[in-house]
């Protein structure tokens, strides 16, 4: 016993050396000296091929594609988690979220941030940066919330623990936005404006990220715009009712809409940084948290059909709550124009766990050295996509029953691990739609990956949440 504990300590002491070296930011310079503006635009449930530069076609996401064209698409892109909690935390903290006890959504009620590691917006603040959000933020819960939002940016607006309605009350009120709500209320198929002069959600979180870039265009500043649509209650625009016309199915149809405005809300980021000529200087990243959902959640018509699969994985297997691919996968653009070529694509995969690494390396910032950091640093991608990034694996873990759930990925080989045992490996350079379970014709394979999946997950906590008190 003493010996297997050993050999295991000096297992994870090897693997945060090898994390540790691979997040240094490396020596590059960046064309203007001046610390680049930072906006990361975090979007809900937008699945992977929903947008047109991706293979969509449910509607023209002539944004986002524009985004594209002015900077680089990963075509191989994870969230670290197909839930939202986790992955907010695992996208702040720049580590697991299992670090902290978060492995799924029950987890969020309790989770503490450690001050040792500050969140990426505390930490750019050391860069000399002003830091701001608007929107989604769900890292605390109301019902205790000893760190408020407000503790860790400059600037808020129109915040929300979770989900908020898209449109507002009789007294002017989004429920869930800037009030003691966890939650929307649960309304779909809304399409509005219900009275004259409402302003949709996702076009108020749009005009407060371009208000914010107007007043602040002579500083650098951060700015985290996390739009919660497309994700549920499904509410559109009656303007849009018209455009999206070819679509049979009324959730799809709303989930059109809802995708369409943030689409729109690009632009108007989009062109608001040309308006104040700082596009060039500007770093735009746009991703999503996870996959999509499907028509299972609360508040749905009882004759719509259910299992509805809200979005495009462009054939990916899986969905939202999911680690294949379809739920974990997502779009990632970074534009970056005086700094990285147009219309670049890369097949390199990358994390929403490099992102830390990545923007400290931009804003010339070590980063902080008390605790490990899984991701690394993509500057040198961005500069040059032929560049090698160097990276053992990825890892996921957690679900509703537990840590026990999860997924490793290593040299193209990637083992899904379900708590009722029916795990999966597939090859995703030879089967990238997860059609082959080979599990069974690579039992060694099977046993290093499961090494590295076990040994990782036992130097994380146990859930926050008991478990055994969740219906």
């Amino acid at each position: 016993m003493f010996l297997l504990s050993s050999f295991l300590c000096f297992l994870y002491l090897s693997t945060q050396v090898v994390a540790s070296s691979l997040s240094k930011n490396d020596p590059i310079s960046y064309a203007n000296e001046t610390k680049p503006n930072i906006i990361l635009i975090f979007v809900d449930d937008m699945a992977y091929g929903d947008a047109s530069c991706y293979g969509g076609n449910l509607i023209e996401t002539k944004n986002i594609d524009r985004l594209a064209d002015e900077g680089i698409k990963f075509n191989i892109a994870y969230s670290i988690s197909p839930v939202c909690g986790p992955s907010r935390v695992g996208l702040l903290t720049g580590t697991y979220p299992g670090r902290y006890g978060v492995y799924w959504n029950p987890d969020m009620g309790g989770v503490k941030l450690p001050n040792e590691r500050p969140i990426l917006p505390v930490h750019l603040k050391k860069a000399g940066y002003k830091t701001a959000i608007v929107g989604k933020w769900n890292l605390d819960n109301p019902s205790w919330n000893p760190m408020p939002v407000e503790t860790y940016f400059d600037h808020t607006a129109n915040t929300m623990v979770w989900e908020g309605d898209y449109w507002p009350d009789e007294s002017g009120q989004y429920h869930g936005v800037n009030d003691d709500k966890y939650g929307s209320t649960k309304t779909n198929n809304v399409w509005g404006p219900v009275s004259d002069g409402d302003i949709y959600l996702t076009d108020l979180l749009t005009q407060s990220a371009c208000d914010y870039i107007e007043k602040n265009s002579d500083t650098p500043f951060f700015l985290y715009l996390s739009y919660n649509a497309p994700h549920s209650p499904l509410q559109g625009k009656l303007s849009h009712k018209k455009e999206l016309r070819h679509i049979k199915s009324e959730a799809l149809k709303l989930y059109a809409s809802m995708l369409l405005a943030v689409d729109e809300g690009v632009g108007q980021v989009l062109d608001t940084l040309d308006k104040k000529g700082i596009k060039k200087d500007t770093v735009v990243i746009f991703l999503s948290d996870n996959g999509p959902a499907k028509t299972n959640f609360k508040g749905l018509p009882k004759e719509w059909p259910r299992e509805e699969l809200l979005g495009s994985t462009n054939g990916l297997r899986g969905h939202k709550g999911e680690y294949f691919e379809g739920g974990i996968r997502v779009p990632f653009i970074v534009s970056w124009p005086s700094n990285i070529n147009l219309s670049e694509t890369s097949n390199t995969p990358i994390s929403s766990l490099d992102i830390y690494p990545t923007l400290s390396a931009i804003a010339r910032i070590d980063l902080p050295n008390s605790e490990p950091f899984e991701g690394v640093n993509l500057l040198p991608l961005l500069m040059d996509k032929e560049s090698k990034i160097s990276r053992d694996h990825f890892f996921w873990a957690g679900g509703i029953i537990g840590k026990n759930t999860g997924a490793v990925l290593k040299d193209g080989w990637k083992l899904l691990i379900n708590h009722k045992g029916n795990d999966f490996l597939f090859n995703l350079e030879n089967d990238p739609y997860e059609r082959i379970n080979l599990i069974a014709n690579y039992p060694n394979r099977v046993s290093s990956l499961k090494s590295v999946f076990y040994n990782t997950l036992e130097t994380m906590p146990e859930p926050l949440t008991d478990r055994s008190k969740l219906k």
